[in-house]
């Protein structure tokens, strides 16, 4: 694992996801997920959570044998990207509809894949058993957000990453949530349930989110669909050793 990745959060910049890099990363992830009849992504936020959470540690890692449990897997390409890199990856659903599907991928990609049905935000495993979690937009439908971060944390081995993308709304800047999505956080809710969450290192640095980008953003999601008036954001966050 890459020491050196530090605690980070952001929110999505309209730069960042038009920017040649990020673009280059979504153009090879989308073609991995093609042939595989996993989700392409062309024009909503996850072209800047995907790109984003590589660039900013998950490209760093060494990903064979590393143990990684993504949380809200469904037709995600993340984890079997990842997973075509080395990683030994548990997919977690509430759902197991597409197992079939999955077993088809993992037999085609020859990869070390498998995925755990679980209903709530408690999780089946013993402490300390990942290396990495990933949650891309997950925490906005778990009812329980902290039991959520608890579960995160506690299935994290010490020194392991935490790797999340989330929707935020602010009700000040006249932002709405549609109440389908389930709930995003507020700057104020991430910050006192995720970044000062005692396990992770980030407690002690001061939280400064890039409120400067939220304009040219809002624009850029409201053209996507007019019901995406919210924000999203990103966070890399380790787990404190002993």
């Amino acid at each position: 694992m890459a020491a050196h990745v530090q605690p980070l959060v952001s929110l999505a910049r309209v730069q960042e996801l038009k920017s040649p890099q990020f673009r280059d990363f979504m153009e090879r992830l989308n073609a991995f997920a093609a042939p595989l009849g996993l989700h392409q992504y062309t024009n909503l936020s996850k072209i800047w959570e995907y790109p984003w959470l590589w660039y900013h540690g998950l490209s760093e890692l060494h990903w064979n044998h590393m143990r990684l449990a993504d949380l809200g897997s469904e037709l995600s390409p993340l984890p079997w990207y990842l997973a075509n890199l080395g990683a030994n990856v548990t997919m977690i659903e509430v759902h197991g509809e597409l197992e079939s599907h999955w077993r088809w991928i993992r037999d085609t990609l020859n990869v070390c894949v498998e995925w755990c049905v679980v209903p709530s935000e408690r999780l089946p495993f013993s402490d300390s058993a990942f290396d990495i979690v990933t949650s891309l937009s997950v925490i906005e439908h778990q009812a329980d957000k902290a039991m959520a971060i608890r579960e995160m944390s506690r299935i994290l081995k010490p020194g392991g990453l935490a790797a999340l993308s989330f929707d935020l709304c602010m009700p000040d800047l006249q932002m709405s949530y549609p109440d389908r999505n389930g709930r995003a956080l507020s700057l104020s809710e991430f910050e006192a349930l995720v970044w000062r969450y005692p396990e992770f290192v980030s407690r002690g640095l001061p939280l400064v989110w890039n409120l400067d980008d939220v304009t040219g953003f809002l624009t850029w999601h409201q053209a996507t669909a007019s019901h995406h008036n919210y924000v999203v954001g990103a966070a890399i966050l380790r787990k404190l050793a002993p």
